[in-house]
């Protein structure tokens, strides 16, 4: 979701997703096989690299939107300062 650019979608299961994986990591067993705990050590470090790549994701989106916000907040300085020059012209 975050690789397509849907956010709306990745903010809803995001805290989903969040709260099982700590559910997951809370409620392991005492006796893991070994098996099972290479098995887990794949999926953890799978999921941490996931983790990583959708942080700097995340980190690149928020520069754009801070970037956006302050050309729309210029925008609007232009504009009004634009539009005082004819309100003022006839008062």
């Amino acid at each position: 979701m975050v690789k397509q650019g849907k956010w709306e979608e990745f903010i809803q299961l995001a805290e989903v997703y969040i709260t099982k994986l700590n559910d997951v990591i809370s409620n392991q067993p005492e006796d893991i096989l070994p098996d099972e705990k290479t098995s887990l050590s794949f999926i953890l470090k799978s999921l941490i690299e996931s983790e990583d790549e959708i942080e700097k994701t995340l980190k690149s989106r928020l520069d754009i939107l801070k970037k956006e916000m302050s050309s729309l907040h210029r925008g609007k300085k232009y504009s009004e300062a634009y539009s005082s020059q004819f309100t003022s012209a006839f008062h």
